[in-house]
């Protein structure tokens, strides 16, 4: 049985090393909060120092960090997975990070005779702990293959992208420009009605069926009566995604206006503290334009 590394013990990494591990695979993991990893420890997982130490212990190596500079560093840092690896590792990027980082931490394991597949996931914390998310994976398609069996024990969709390095991150790209999209478009509902008098309650009911229905209202709608902003993806992240969203779309000549006014929106958020929070607290910033409070009414 492979034996595999995990680094990024965060609100998704510690349920996906925790499949792992359950599934019987010898798991070694790191994370920059020894204290964060506790409980994997306590269940069998091993304690690396250094991302380096994970990679010299493990034929799998995932990794589930931040963004674009996490994963370069934990990487191809000092200490960092590169240092570890020998002839036949596999590196599995599954984070965030922007294509052409992708692309460029790729080729950089491939002269270490290093194979890489970015297979970022879809879902939040709750569908991790399910083993429902869902992975979208660029690289090598043998590698991909050989890979398969750890991909099913996370995920209930599974969609490979090419062999090109940076194709599974930039299909998260457009994944998540339609998820940002669809949480402004809510808020924006959420507040109309509000605003005209109407329990927006009522619109979470009426979208439950019909070509409105859509994953964020069912998902954010009652967090947002409930103002829970606590985060499942934050709006920082949320943010950072789309800037890379517009960057492509830029570098490929196509026009995204939603997506550009989802993204001032995200920033007024940012700039209010609130990056921390949930990416359905662009509610707010909308409820102060309005100047009216989405609240159920029970009317």
């Amino acid at each position: 049985m492979q034996r595999i590394g995990f680094i990024g013990i965060g609100l998704m990494g510690r349920h996906m090393a925790r499949h792992l591990l359950d599934a019987g695979y010898p798991l070694t993991i790191w994370n920059r909060s020894e204290e964060k990893a506790r409980d994997l420890l306590a269940a069998g997982a091993s304690w690396a120092d250094s991302p380096k130490g994970v990679a010299q212990a493990a034929d799998v190596v995932i990794t589930m960090v931040t963004d674009s500079s996490a994963s370069e560093q934990v990487i191809c840092g000092t200490g960092g997975v590169l240092e570890g690896t020998r002839v036949g590792t596999i590196l599995i990027d599954m984070g965030s990070i922007a294509p052409e980082m992708s692309r460029s931490i790729a080729g950089r394991a491939r002269e270490k005779g290093v194979p890489m597949l970015d297979a970022p996931v879809t879902g939040n914390p709750k569908v991790a702990q399910a083993g429902k998310l869902g992975i979208m994976v660029g690289g090598p398609r043998e590698t991909f293959e050989k890979c398969g069996p750890l991909f099913d024990i996370l995920a209930a969709k599974i969609v490979y992208v090419g062999e090109q390095n940076g194709m599974g991150t930039t299909l998260k790209l457009i994944n998540n420009l339609i998820l940002g999209v669809a949480i402004e478009a809510v808020s924006e509902a959420m507040v109309l009605s509000a605003k005209v008098g109407i329990d927006p309650q009522k619109v979470i009911d009426i979208t439950s069926v019909g070509g409105a229905r859509t994953g964020a209202m069912e998902t954010r709608g009652p967090r947002m009566l409930k103002r829970d902003f606590s985060p499942g993806f934050s709006t920082d992240n949320m943010y950072k995604d789309l800037s890379s969203v517009i960057k492509l779309g830029d570098e490929y000549g196509v026009c995204l206006p939603a997506t550009s006014t989802t993204w001032d929106i995200l920033r007024a958020a940012k700039s209010r503290g609130n990056g921390g929070m949930d990416s359905c607290c662009v509610l707010t910033v909308l409820e102060d334009l309005a100047q009216t409070q989405v609240k159920a009414t029970g009317s």
